[in-house]
This record gives C-alpha cells, sequence and structure tokens, in this order.
C-alpha cells in the first residue's frame, strides 16, 4: 500500500500550510477551492520556487521515460475500490512538483513522495544528487477494455493539461484547464495545476472525484472533476476563475491537437505515411439542424478561424478517418485516437469557439487548438463560473444530419500573361442521410462562397462506394485576396440534411 501521512482530520485542518506558504483550511469540496483560489487571486501572483536538482531537470525524453512507477505501490491497491492512483516522477519538461491529497471520510492525507514508489531500470544517478521533493502530475487506472483489469483511464501531466482514453483507443488530443493567449504573438501564459484533492472511491464506485488548485500570473481558480470511465470516458468539470488581471484571449475548455497532413492537404510532405494527424476535422454543433464541420488542415501561416456561438449544443476535435490503410504506421496508430467532444452545462454567457491552426513541421508536437472565449472578458477580481462536459468518444457527430466523411482539393495556377486568378477544386464526400426518406430523391447542393472568390460551377452525384452523396465545386479566387471563407451542404426542402461544410481558403 501507498505510504499515507495521517492525521486527524481537527489536527489536519489547522496545521496544513498551503503551496504559497500561507495556513489553509484543507479543502475537501469544490466551494472550499473556491475560496483558496478567491483568497490566491487577491494576491500578487508568487512564482513556485524550482528547487529540482540540474540532474532531473537535465533529462533526455529517454531517460526520464526509463522511471516507471511500481504498479504495486500505486493508491488503493488491494482495496478493490476500481480505480488506482500512479504518480509521475517530475524531471526532463516537467520539472515543477505538485502536492497530492487523498480525501476520506474521515481524514485528508497528504500523499509524500518516495523514492521506492518509482523503477529507475538502468537509469544512472550520481552519488549524493537530491530527490524530487514531490510528484510533476498523477494518472488513474480503471478497467477500460476488460473487467477487472486495470488501464489507464487519464492522465493529468504539465501545466493543466490532461488526457484520457476511451476502449479500444489510444492517447490523442489533449485537454487543459485553461488557454491564455494562446499561440499570440506576445508569448501564451501556461496556468498551473498547483495542487490536487482527489476523493477515495467508495468500494464499487463508477466515478472518481477530484479537486485542483490553478494558479498563474494572470488567474487563480478552482477545478472540479467527475470522471466516469465507459463507452467513451467522460468528465464532468465545474470550474471558477478569479482574474488577477486583464487577459486578451481567454480560452475556455481547451484542447490541442495535431495535424501535420491528410487526404485535404495540398501539397503533401515526402513521407511513406499517406496521412498523419491526431484529429481531422472540427465539428460545432449550433442548434437542432446546424452543424458545421472544418477539416483541419496547415499551411504557410497561421490560420485563426472565429464562429460566433452565443447559443451552442458543443464542440469537438474528431478522428473520423479509422482505416489503417490511410495512414499505413504500426507504432503511432493514429487510426485509433480518440475524439474529443464538449458540451456546456446550465447558461453560458456570449461567446464564440476559435480555432486556430499553424504549420504542422512533423508528428511530435500539438500545433491545432480549439476553445470556447467568452465575448465580456472578466474584469478583474470577479469570478466567473461555468460547468461543462467532456466526453472522449471513438465518433462525435451530429443526430438527424449526413456527416462529412472526406474532404479533397486541387489547385489549379494560370500563369501571369493568362491575367487569370487562382482556381480550387473541392470534392466533399457525405454519408448516408441519417433518415432513409431523405434518401428516396435527390438534395439540393447549397455552395455559399464571399465577395472575395466566385462559383463556377457545381455538381452532386451518388459515390456508389460510401453509399453517400458527393459534392463537387470549383471556385475562382480573387487575385488580390487574401483570404476566403467557402461552404456547403445538403438540403431537402430548404432543410439541412447534412452538416455544413465550411473551410478557409488562404493565400
Amino acid at each position: 500500500m501507498t505510504r499515507l501521512r495521517y492525521r486527524p482530520a481537527v489536527v489536519l485542518l489547522a496545521l496544513l500550510t498551503s503551496l504559497t506558504g500561507a495556513a489553509a483550511q484543507v479543502p475537501a469540496t469544490f466551494d472550499t477551492v473556491r475560496a483558496l483560489a478567491q483568497e490566491r487571486a487577491a494576491k500578487p501572483w508568487a512564482e513556485r520556487p524550482g528547487n529540482l536538482d540540474p540532474f532531473w531537470t537535465n533529462l533526455k525524453y529517454a531517460d526520464h521515460g526509463k522511471i516507471n512507477f511500481r504498479r504495486e505501490r500505486s493508491v488503493w491497491n488491494g482495496d478493490n475500490r476500481g480505480f488506482h492512483l500512479e504518480f509521475f516522477h517530475p524531471g526532463w519538461v516537467f520539472p515543477k512538483t505538485v502536492a497530492f491529497h487523498e480525501v476520506a471520510p474521515d481524514a485528508t492525507r497528504l500523499l509524500e513522495w518516495n523514492a521506492d514508489f518509482f523503477d529507475y531500470r538502468d537509469l544512472v544517478i550520481p552519488d549524493g544528487t537530491p530527490k524530487p521533493d514531490g510528484f510533476a502530475g498523477f494518472r488513474i487506472l480503471a478497467p477500460l477494455n476488460t473487467p477487472g483489469e486495470l488501464e489507464e483511464l487519464a492522465v493529468f501531466l504539465g501545466s493543466s493539461y490532461f488526457r484520457s482514453l476511451a476502449p479500444g483507443l489510444g492517447f490523442g488530443t489533449s485537454a487543459r484547464g485553461l488557454a491564455l493567449n494562446p499561440m499570440r504573438p506576445q508569448g501564451e501564459e501556461f496556468p498551473d495545476f498547483v495542487e490536487w484533492w482527489i476523493e477515495r472511491p467508495e468500494p464499487g464506485a463508477r466515478e472518481i472525484r477530484a479537486w485542483a488548485l490553478l494558479d498563474s500570473p494572470s488567474v487563480a481558480g478552482a477545478y472540479q472533476f467527475r470522471i466516469q470511465p465507459g463507452r467513451g470516458t467522460v468528465m464532468e468539470i465545474e470550474t471558477e476563475l478569479t482574474f488577477r488581471q486583464d487577459v486578451e484571449l481567454i480560452g475556455i475548455a481547451p484542447f490541442s491537437s495535431m495535424m501535420w497532413y491528410s487526404e485535404f492537404t495540398q501539397p503533401k510532405p515526402q513521407d511513406f505515411r499517406p496521412e498523419i494527424h491526431d484529429s481531422d476535422g472540427l465539428l460545432i454543433h449550433f442548434g437542432e439542424l446546424e452543424a458545421a464541420w472544418r477539416p483541419l488542415d496547415t499551411g504557410k501561416s497561421v490560420r485563426h478561424s472565429v464562429f460566433a456561438a452565443d447559443k451552442f449544443f458543443g464542440f469537438g476535435l474528431a478522428q473520423r478517418d479509422r482505416d489503417f490503410r490511410n495512414y499505413q504506421d504500426l507504432e503511432a496508430n493514429f487510426q485509433q485516437r480518440p475524439s474529443v467532444w464538449v458540451e456546456p452545462v446550465g447558461v453560458w454567457p456570449e461567446g464564440r469557439i476559435n480555432l486556430i491552426e499553424t504549420p504542422g513541421t512533423g508528428d511530435g508536437s500539438d500545433n491545432v487548438v480549439c476553445f470556447w472565449e467568452p465575448k465580456q472578458r472578466p474584469k478583474a477580481g470577479e469570478p466567473i463560473r461555468l460547468a461543462y462536459r467532456i466526453q472522449w468518444l471513438p465518433e462525435i457527430s451530429v443526430a438527424g444530419l449526413s456527416k462529412v466523411i472526406e474532404s479533397r482539393r486541387s489547385h489549379q495556377s494560370f500563369p501571369a500573361a493568362a491575367a487569370r486568378p487562382d482556381e480550387e477544386l473541392y470534392v466533399i464526400d457525405f454519408s448516408t442521410p441519417a433518415n432513409p426518406v431523405d434518401d428516396e430523391t435527390r438534395p439540393e447542393l447549397l455552395v455559399e462562397v464571399d465577395t472575395n472568390a466566385k462559383l463556377l460551377d457545381k455538381t452532386l452525384q451518388r459515390n456508389p462506394n460510401t453509399g453517400g452523396w458527393r459534392a463537387t465545386f470549383t471556385v475562382q479566387i480573387d487575385e488580390k485576396a487574401p483570404a476566403a471563407e467557402l461552404a456547403c451542404r445538403l438540403l431537402k426542402g430548404g432543410r439541412p440534411i447534412s452538416e455544413r461544410w465550411t473551410v478557409q481558403w488562404k493565400r
């Protein structure tokens, strides 16, 4: 069993010191973590001292990867609670340590550092090297694919990043607690989860609960997580954020993904793999029969798309292509990356959904960020409280609408002597109609272009290989236009029967 430093609850409430050094009551509920966050936000930000020995901070990826948590030392091992906790060793790109507490009905216990938790394998540690004073992050284990067999369910590691799995899938897109000025020229601010309180689950529990304290120069916040494994992993999240200062771009419910290239990318890098990405599109559900699909792509410059979303049902990054033949990577298995879906809970203020795509340079970094942004920025000292649900799923779609299953394009450039601007050919395949009645007659293809482009032609034909409809259209882009918005969808009697495919052409 994991060693726990036990103190009776009454004594611990009086004696425990928070990470800032100020005496604080031990939080065991969301309300008490909120109070801690508000208390922090009322004071100037204090950077946590970095006391990790250089040996650990200078570790390379391969050496840090040699350090494994011993499975037999996991928290709740042998207790038949259905969940286990394991911790990550600090070092490499994870130099900051985080405080962890177990919340039980009778007491709250600080989970102390213990080098015996880890197997260092053949890592050579110089004599006298100071051990770390805490853990870098944690993982939750639970039955996922096989009843009674514990596997990774969720990982919280680095700043406010976390990832999760669903049955039959691997890790892919990463979520975050908060994004501040993501990919902005002035530099992004990365808030940290600095302290955690994790509730001991009862035997037979179907969910695990945890509270986190977030802190950074601009904001302090409290988070509550309720994590439930199943067909897809569900995270019920509630947060209250109190800002110390104004922030230009605030990203709520953010997540990051990798897109190097797909069937939509032109030209493609010279690589033996046909496609390389963790996600291939953004889906936004605006209303009952109103949904937008934007294929992800990376060009020569940053592409920032904004979608008005005063009211919406959900948004997420999807990995729709599940065919190994389209990836050909036996190690990465991109066809097994999860789709991630966010749903607001309760009433949210007016806002908009942001998608930022930066040029892809390989498959080792996340270059796509997606999040919701409040229209009215929170003022310093005024808390903003929101609740939402994140689901990690094999598929995300909107009931009642045909979904986009593939997006392709061809680019044609004409010589200057021809005095003609560029032409773009787009080919979009939709799945079979959700309602069989809608498949009995030919639908209408609606193509929308803005003032920077001209629609030259459009066709709609049945694709016998998919059973759905293939839309094809050609647009002529104004030779002076830096960008153009394009869209298409299928209608039946003026009613949408498909997602609205939309893309931002950029020179």
